[in-house]
């Protein structure tokens, strides 16, 4: 019974992943990527989406030829108890690190534009709180608040949508300005704001679904997202100039404020607070990959403490003084380790796997 609550279909599986990938960087993103492809973002966000394709395709085929374990397990019996525990803690790290860094660009956000008397000791407390709340519960239960949760959706799309009452095409016009050096350049850096789809690693034996289902769902997901910041990013494009994105950290909050409803006059007071639950999912995800992974290390069933554990230590971590530099550093450390953990490990795991097929099939 435990096991079977433990357990989640292809379509839960699509929304927890939408929710993992869409976080802090959907209100930066249009930012990051003007400053280097300008008109032609909007092509960097596409070419992302399909090397992101090309990974969950990679780490899809990894997870097939070993049904019933996930990355943990898998490392466990590849790279032996004692490397493969490193390597576990290693990956528990990396996810912890991603929930600190979600946790200090969040706060920090909400501390500019909404919550400015509010200490950000206060907001990493209750953003701590919210995520060992959900992430000591089954998957099955993050599964749920997660699809609940992109109901949400709705009214960001709605919001960002009414941007476009803004729109002048000329703003996002040469669209190959900067050239194709400078639109691929830029896809790299949107890659690695939308990582999330390596949960797939943590949650696949829970996965209630055939391989071609889970790869559906996969695609599915990532597509939506993809789609997703494009539109967002194209909005911004059209609403601002380029010289206007270069002032703008978060172009999104900036158009939000700049419209009014009539029935209230600031939209981005409603927009922080709806954004702020899909973040807070995105924390859940890399909260509970990392008790998941601690869990498995010990050999318990139950990750209760380890979720506690992670998020006191992301707290810990977003809790130090952070200057502008020292988060574009923690920024840098988090896209070297995406580079480690997302693509190299689970690519040489992939190799190894399939010369070892081989070898057996010469036997």
């Amino acid at each position: 019974m435990a096991k079977m609550e433990k357990t989640i279909t292809a379509r839960q599986l699509f929304f927890l992943v939408i929710q993992t990938q869409i976080g802090v960087s959907v209100l930066k993103i249009p930012h990051k990527v003007n400053e280097i492809a300008r008109g032609g973002s909007g092509i960097s966000i596409i070419i992302a989406g399909l090397i992101t394709q090309a990974l969950i395709l990679m780490m899809w085929l990894l997870l097939k030829k070993y049904p019933g374990k996930n990355l943990y397990q898998i490392l466990l019996g590849m790279a032996g108890p004692i490397f493969g525990r490193i390597l576990i803690v290693s990956y528990a790290a990396h996810f912890i690190l991603l929930g600190a860094n979600i946790m200090i660009s969040a706060t920090d956000i909400i501390h500019r534009w909404l919550l400015v008397s509010t200490p950000k000791w206060v907001l990493l407390a209750l953003f701590s709180y919210l995520a060992y709340f959900l992430a000591r519960e089954k998957l099955s239960v993050l599964a749920r608040f997660d699809t609940l949760a992109c109901l949400l959706f709705i009214p960001l799309v709605l919001f960002v949508g009414y941007g476009l009452n803004e729109a002048h095409i000329e703003n996002m016009l040469p669209l190959l300005e900067q050239g194709y050096f400078k639109i691929f350049t830029g896809a790299k850096d949107v890659t690695l704001a939308i990582y999330g789809f390596e949960i797939l690693l943590v949650v696949y034996p829970f996965i209630k679904a055939d391989n071609k289902q889970i790869l559906w769902s996969m695609t599915a997901a990532n597509s939506f997202t993809t789609f997703f910041y494009l539109f967002v990013v194209e909005v911004c494009l059209l609403a601002f100039s380029h010289d206007q994105l270069k002032l703008m950290p978060e172009p999104v909050i900036y158009l939000m404020k700049s419209m009014n409803f009539y029935i209230f006059d600031r939209a981005d007071i409603v927009f922080v607070p709806i954004w702020s639950i899909t973040t807070i999912c995105s924390l859940v995800s890399y909260v509970y990959s990392a008790a998941l992974g601690f869990s498995d290390i010990f050999k318990k069933s139950n990750h209760h403490l380890f979720s506690a554990l992670s998020v006191t230590i992301s707290f810990a971590i977003a809790f130090v003084p952070v200057t502008p530099s020292a988060m574009e550093k923690l920024d840098k450390i988090a896209e070297y380790m995406a580079y480690v953990f997302i693509a190299l490990i689970p690519l040489v795991l992939l190799l190894i796997s399939l010369i070892s097929l081989k070898k057996k099939e010469g036997r």
